[in-house]
């Protein structure tokens, strides 16, 4: 890694970049030249977004920041407001802003980059140095800037490209004696060899397919959260909606990551797994988890509030009715409630057992008496001609309800009641 170093600029009293003709031009070259060199070792740099920032608050004697096009701080150096300098920007559509914010002298920049607009603040406690070299600084600034994300541009995609297609040789299956070479890839994406991983299948919660966007973001989020990820864009059928597939750590960093990822997408995760060949059937957890979510977001009030479904931690019903074939598993359910499937007695079959059997919460949430509650559950028990304290008819009742009652059986107010 390059280290910072002493730049040696010339006092900006010396540039005279003000002056008419050439020594005008001659001053301002030079002044360009010299600061091109201080910044070019950025360039070089591992972390070259760090140094080159660091270089221009050194060059300005004062400070540097770089904005991404939401504000985010992307780096920073010195002791400027960076808050009440980005304030001023967002409140212009100027392409540059020259202004004063206390005691510093600031000049701004828009740059359009491969990521997206940019904004490069400069800011110096002595107006004398802004007006010498502030715009040879900007100038020269962008070009690098550019220069660096473009670098950094070609290998993102080199390393989405790698990223890819080792998680599809993954998914198609490995055979055993390949185990040791394919964790060598995997560790070269900062994987722990031999450690335990999981699984996962994403889908927006928007209801629509995945994207080689929401790819990229979830991939810089990760990268940003110290996350090792592999991931990719994927289709389990050819007409099928595309889901994200990934493979992540079986963490607690990588568990609260999901989490907070689930705000956003409907997020299905196996057990946890050690050895590389599990990765085709752990998918294929990971599809039934995310299958499950589905359901449950179907009739959620706040599908964002669901989160990641893992299926090593998914109760007994929800896992056996999550491999039952579908169609024969609703010709059940509409067979098992159609004794009751008449209004108001499923609306308070329903309640009743999203309220844990709590005839008054019951009561409570249908805005009618307890009375009322009691006389309705009893005419249920005559209609499936069973007790609802008779375990066998309570389970059968909730087996075929869980697609409505879902999560809220174990105290979860995600999903919809009446």
């Amino acid at each position: 890694m390059a280290h910072d170093r002493c730049v040696d600029i010339p006092s900006p009293g010396s540039f005279k970049l003000h002056s008419e003709g050439p020594t005008a031009e001659t001053v301002r070259l030079r002044a360009t030249l010299e600061i091109a060199n201080a910044l070019l070792d950025a360039v070089s740099s591992q972390d070259p977004v760090h140094a080159l920032t660091s270089r221009i608050g050194m060059i300005c004697r004062g400070a540097a920041t770089i904005y991404d096009y939401e504000g985010k701080i992307v780096e920073s150096v010195g002791g400027a407001p960076t808050q009440l300098i980005w304030n001023e920007v967002e409140g212009s559509n100027q392409p540059e802003l020259v202004l004063e914010i206390g005691r510093w002298h600031v000049m701004t920049r828009r740059v359009a980059l491969r990521a997206g607009i940019h904004v490069i603040a400069i800011a110096s406690r002595s107006l004398d140095t802004l007006s010498e070299i502030g715009g040879v600084l900007l100038d020269t600034s962008e070009r690098f800037l550019g220069a660096v994300h473009g670098i950094q541009y070609g290998v993102t995609l080199r390393d989405r490209r790698d990223n890819e297609q080792l998680i599809a040789s993954l998914h198609d299956g490995i055979i055993p004696s390949r185990e040791h070479r394919f964790w060598i890839r995997v560790a070269q994406f900062h994987f722990t060899a031999y450690s335990p991983l999981r699984a996962a299948e994403l889908r927006p919660l928007s209801g629509s397919a995945g994207a080689n966007n929401d790819v990229t973001r979830l991939a810089s989020r990760a990268r940003s959260n110290d996350i090792p990820l592999l991931i990719m864009l994927r289709r389990a059928e050819l007409e099928s909606p595309a889901v994200i597939s990934a493979i992540l750590p079986a963490t607690k960093q990588a568990t609260r990551w999901l989490d907070l990822t689930a705000s956003e997408y409907l997020i299905g995760v196996s057990a946890p797994f050690s050895a590389l060949v599990q990765v085709p059937e752990s998918v294929r957890e990971a599809e039934t988890a995310l299958g499950i979510a589905e359901t449950w977001a179907a009739v959620a009030q706040r599908p964002e509030l669901i989160g990641p479904v893992r299926i090593d931690e998914i109760d007994l019903s929800t896992w056996l009715l999550s491999h039952v074939n579908p169609v024969q598993l609703q010709a059940r359910i509409t067979a098992t409630l159609a004794p009751v499937n008449t209004e108001p007695l499923r609306e308070t079959l329903i309640t009743y057992l999203a309220n844990n059997q709590n005839v008054a919460r019951t009561a409570e949430a249908l805005y009618i008496h307890q009375n009322t509650v009691r006389y309705r559950l009893g005419r249920i028990e005559e209609a499936i001609g069973l007790p609802l304290d008779f375990a066998p008819a309570l389970a059968n009742l909730v087996l075929a309800l869980y697609p409505e009652l879902g999560p809220s059986t174990s105290g979860s107010n995600v999903i919809s009641t009446p």
